[in-house]
């Protein structure tokens, strides 16, 4: 089992670039992917980049209150500016050093670690969740032309909600989470990380894991600071498909966006996944030959990829002001326990 797994790393993270480079050599005229980019609307394109900042800002809003409802004062602009600087060092960093960052800033004003790694673990369960929630409307826009079958995808969705379901009640009861982290997962867990657990466990402190409580308020508006978001976030991929052309009604572009971000991290970058999801949607939504379709796929992937190398860049130039190579050592010791995040 251990020398299959480094296997299946390796494909999965070649299963990407054959994708594209499928894509790219079964064109029939690759000259259209350049066409396509070539017209596509600057205009647009600059508002889509412009609207990062309300994005940021709302992310940065969310994470802030969530810790500010387990006693953690954090001020806007640094938590915005850890937010972007986290998925700055997610993409230059290994693993999931980028929201363990987050964590280990918590650990230095003083609060317990597990504070941190738990805000961040929820932060993240409320974009899955809605996401989820927005995917599943996939069912009914494209029951046809999903692969897998429609019981797999069904189970796949149910699972997703579930999950997030399990999520959101551990965050609202102290006694059931409490139940499984000092008790359930103790004898579930390897003895490595069972002794790591343990170690996070004392340092939260006499509340432990049950101090770290949303009430049913606190839930309602980090749901709301969720989906506005969100909005933001399908406002600017929305510019994107306009930007080349690409018409889609609202209620299939809200369910392919949400499909994609979800798929998104099976690949490296999201890099030919999500161009398989686009190529797939596309020509069967706008009816479309394939030629067509892949060139339009493309073409909006390198406009998103665009927006990924934005939000680097802006987490770069922060990263300038905050103590950049403890927190990159630091965070990558802590990322054992950390949790597993953007369009």
């Amino acid at each position: 089992m251990s020398r299959l797994r480094p296997l299946l790393r390796l494909g999965l993270r070649l299963l990407g670039p054959l994708l594209l480079v499928y894509f790219l050599f079964t064109i029939d005229d690759p000259r259209l992917i350049w066409q396509t980019l070539r017209n596509a609307n600057l205009w647009l394109f600059g508002l889509s980049i412009l609207l990062v900042v309300p994005f940021f800002l709302l992310k940065g809003l969310r994470w802030q209150y969530i810790l500010r409802a387990w006693g953690v004062p954090l001020p806007l602009g640094e938590a915005t500016a850890l937010y972007v600087i986290g998925i700055f060092l997610g993409v230059v960093t290994p693993g999931q050093a980028g929201d363990a960052v987050k964590a280990w800033y918590v650990r230095k004003r003083g609060y317990p670690l597990s504070t941190g790694l738990a805000s961040v673990v929820v932060d993240r369960l409320f974009d899955v969740g809605v996401m989820g929630l927005l995917a599943a409307s996939g069912l009914y826009f494209f029951w046809d032309i999903l692969p897998g079958g429609r019981l797999l995808n069904v189970l796949v969705v149910a699972g997703l909600l579930l999950v997030v379901l399990v999520g959101l009640t551990l965050a609202g009861s102290r006694r059931l989470r409490a139940l499984v982290f000092e008790r359930v997962l103790p004898r579930l867990l390897p003895r490595t990380l069972k002794a790591k657990l343990a170690e996070r466990l004392a340092a939260s402190g006499s509340g432990g894991v049950r101090g770290l409580h949303l009430a049913p308020r606190d839930i309602a508006l980090v749901t709301a600071l969720t989906i506005a978001g969100l909005v933001w976030t399908f406002i600017r991929v929305y510019l994107l498909f306009l930007a080349v052309d690409t018409h889609i009604p609202i209620g299939p572009f809200i369910a392919l966006v949400a499909i994609l971000s979800l798929v998104q991290p099976a690949t490296p970058g999201g890099v030919g996944g999500r161009d398989a999801a686009l190529v797939l949607v596309l020509s069967a939504l706008l009816q479309i030959d394939r030629d067509q379709a892949v060139a339009r796929a493309l073409s909006i992937s390198v406009l998103l990829l665009l927006l990924n190398v934005e939000n680097v860049l802006i987490g770069f130039v922060l990263s300038l002001r905050y103590p950049l190579a403890d927190m990159r050592q630091e965070a990558l010791g802590e990322s054992a326990l950390s949790p597993g995040e953007h369009i």
